[in-house]
């Protein structure tokens, strides 16, 4: 429990941090799209992948002024993602954190638009850090790469055209397509806010792969908990209607069933700390991190 105070005042403190400077890096026009921008953006959120750039920077003595443009990219890059995933040709939802989806709101139009824009002004965004020349060409990659059509595009693919098709499959090809679908939809974009920080900061490769095996792993921890509070958590406390249950999709728990999806997520769990022993007790709020992953209720 102590351990997770320290979390939620670390979260809520880098939260107010990163929402103040996406207020400073948000159109203030008042087109449309710019207002389906900032509605979007500051619709609220934990901003644990913002979180991630700045700690893994932080891991190698970079302050979070010099890495805020960077974390306020990638909050734009997976905030379009959500904009783009609730959409009617997508998972039809009508409702995230609890208000009217970003379709709902402006319309499905401005919406698909607003995803565009967000997605291309994240590129335009990671450009203004304070780093050297050739580590914001490496971060640039590394978005372009985790975020695009080998990265999260195919997770978010793969688990689209999975829906009612799923249980039609051999267990042994559905158990890759899952693993897949957790590496590709949900890692992805979480190992590669990771590995941004630390290679603005002038990480070397080893704790760079050191990251990015942390990052697999909470991801796909996360996600088999996403998996499981979908069907299980209050609707309430989710901010969300229906479930991919609804939608027939392949999930660590229609795939393996309660017990065992939490045992799964509780490994990868495990391995992620692993993974991070090295960096010492610098990277405690990492283990903590992982530890609420699994544990969260919403």
């Amino acid at each position: 429990m102590e351990k997770e105070k320290v979390l939620f005042a670390y979260l809520s403190k880098n939260a107010l941090y990163v929402n103040k400077a996406l207020k400073k890096f948000l159109p203030k026009d008042n087109s449309l799209i710019s207002q389906a921008m900032r509605y979007s953006v500051l619709a609220g959120g934990k901003r644990i992948r913002p979180a991630l750039v700045i700690i893994a920077a932080g891991l190698f003595k970079a302050k979070p002024s010099g890495v805020i443009a960077a974390a306020c990219a990638v909050e734009y890059l997976h905030t379009y993602s959500l904009v783009h995933d609730d959409l009617p040709s997508m998972d039809n939802d009508d409702l995230r954190r609890g208000k009217l989806t970003s379709h709902k709101k402006f319309g499905e139009a401005p919406a698909l638009l607003c995803g565009d824009a967000l997605l291309t002004e994240s590129f335009n965004l990671i450009t203004k850090s304070k780093a050297l020349p050739e580590n914001i060409n490496k971060a640039v990659k590394i978005l372009a790469d985790y975020g695009g059509y080998k990265g999260m595009i195919a997770g978010q693919a793969e688990d689209t055209f999975e829906s009612g098709k799923w249980n039609k499959k051999s267990r042994k090809i559905l158990a890759g397509k899952l693993k897949y679908i957790q590496l590709k939809k949900t890692s992805a974009l979480i190992t590669a806010s990771l590995k941004i920080g630390g290679v603005l900061a002038g990480a070397d490769e080893k704790s760079l792969r050191s990251l990015s095996v942390y990052g697999d792993n909470i991801g796909r921890a996360f996600q088999i908990t996403d998996d499981i509070l979908d069907v299980y958590a209050d609707k309430k406390l989710l901010g969300k209607k229906g479930s991919d249950k609804d939608n027939d999709k392949l999930t660590a728990l229609s795939f393996y069933g309660k017990e065992k999806a939490e045992l799964l997520a509780k490994s990868r769990v495990k391995t992620a700390k692993n993974a991070i022993k090295f960096f010492g007790q610098k990277a405690e709020i990492l283990n903590i991190l992982a530890d609420y992953i699994i544990e969260r209720k919403y």
